[in-house]
């Protein structure tokens, strides 16, 4: 969940300001780490931003490379300046020690030592939080997968976590805004831009407020670069409890993320596919080396996770008998879309009568057709 202490106005204008100038200047080698033991000795870092070299000496924490770095570059900013210039946006900062900084980011190795943020949300969006990543390029198999499972977790009232990306990253956020429940998007640029930019319509969901927000470690109007992507990674598994893995190839960035995961003690599930499909790979291989537990369906993961009472829980699709041809032809279709021509090869049926069929299959919720007459089980 989101860390809220009981009293976030005792973070005060000063304070911040300071935090968000040592964060516009990197290459000092006064990382977070740093900021830290000083915070934790004096309860604020106005005094580390206002010492003399002989002063930063006597921390014993800064080599002399260190100290002369950062005396030279402090004058290129100013902190009051930069405080301004973000209270004239919507953009929330929450540095290390803010009441409102994620509990579960403090924990890993290396957090943000700023985390901004665009949306809203409240104490409970993120009380139990799954990760949801997987590859760019999801079969049918997978992206039906990530719409049952994300969904029923944000029914359920489980947060959901991703990275925005194309593919099951952007399933697994739309999803969990049709599930009703909140979702946020960990970026690898500032808060402020939208990328990829043709997920303008999730970022403008997202930022708006009502289903979730985007988050970032990276300062306003930054831009992505390819580096700040496996960077970000340790974000979306760290505001997680558990991470899923949905479809990834042997070298998917979402094993990056499970393999973060697994570093930083956090629950990892992963669900198979076919053994022929290079887009399960990845899910395999975390399974079969232990890294992962088998996920077959929502439930193996609430279950895990001791999640069951965490809110309603939506009931698994309910069986459904079928008979004579509608039997016949659902046996012919699989999880992978057939086209319907193939099914009026295969089944001999009249192209009026297999269309008639496949209608009463979609009426009973067992089969789903895609675009361009293809043909599907929905579970």
């Amino acid at each position: 969940m989101m860390s809220f202490l009981s009293e976030p106005e005792l973070w005060s204008d000063e304070e911040q300001a300071y935090w968000l100038a040592f964060d516009r200047l990197p290459g000092t080698g006064i990382g977070v780490s740093k900021l830290k033991q000083v915070f934790e000795r004096d309860h604020t870092i106005k005094s580390l931003w206002c010492a003399n070299a002989d002063e930063l000496a006597k921390y014993k924490i800064f080599t002399a490379q260190m100290i002369e770095s950062w005396l030279e570059k402090r004058s290129q900013i100013d902190p009051e300046s930069v405080l301004n210039d973000l209270k004239k946006t919507d953009i929330q900062a929450y540095p290390f020690f803010h009441p409102r900084y994620p509990y579960r980011l403090r924990e890993i190795h290396d957090p943000p030592a700023v985390l901004y943020m665009l949306g809203e949300l409240t104490p409970d969006d993120l009380r139990h939080a799954t990760a949801v990543v997987g590859t760019r390029k999801p079969t049918s198999y997978g992206e039906r997968l990530v719409k049952q499972m994300t969904e029923n977790l944000a029914l359920s009232g489980v947060g959901i976590v991703s990275g925005m990306a194309i593919g099951i990253d952007s399933l697994a956020h739309w999803a969990a805004i049709e599930g009703g429940g909140k979702t946020v998007a960990v970026l690898a640029c500032g808060v402020d831009v939208c990328y990829p930019s043709s997920n303008k319509p999730l970022y403008q969901k997202l930022v708006g407020g009502e289903h979730g927000a985007v988050i970032s470690e990276f300062p306003p109007g930054t831009k992505p670069e390819e580096w700040r992507f496996p960077a970000r990674n340790r974000i979306v598994s760290g505001l997680s409890d558990a991470v899923l893995v949905i479809e990834a190839g042997e070298k998917s960035g979402a094993l990056i993320t499970a393999s973060i995961a697994f570093e930083q003690n956090r629950t990892v599930f992963a669900v198979p596919g076919r053994v022929d499909n290079p887009q399960s790979k990845g899910c395999h291989m975390l399974i079969r080396d232990g890294k992962a537990h088998l996920c077959e369906g929502f439930l193996d993961l609430m279950r895990t996770m001791e999640w069951i009472s965490a809110g309603p829980v939506r009931g698994v699709p309910t069986v459904v008998e079928l008979f004579g041809r509608e039997r016949e032809l659902y046996e012919l279709i699989s999880s992978e879309p057939v086209h319907f021509d193939y099914l009026c090869e295969k089944s001999g049926m009249p192209a009026p009568e297999l269309s008639a069929t496949l209608t009463m299959l979609e009426l009973a919720g067992v089969v789903t057709r895609h675009p361009g007459d293809w043909y599907a089980r929905s579970y």
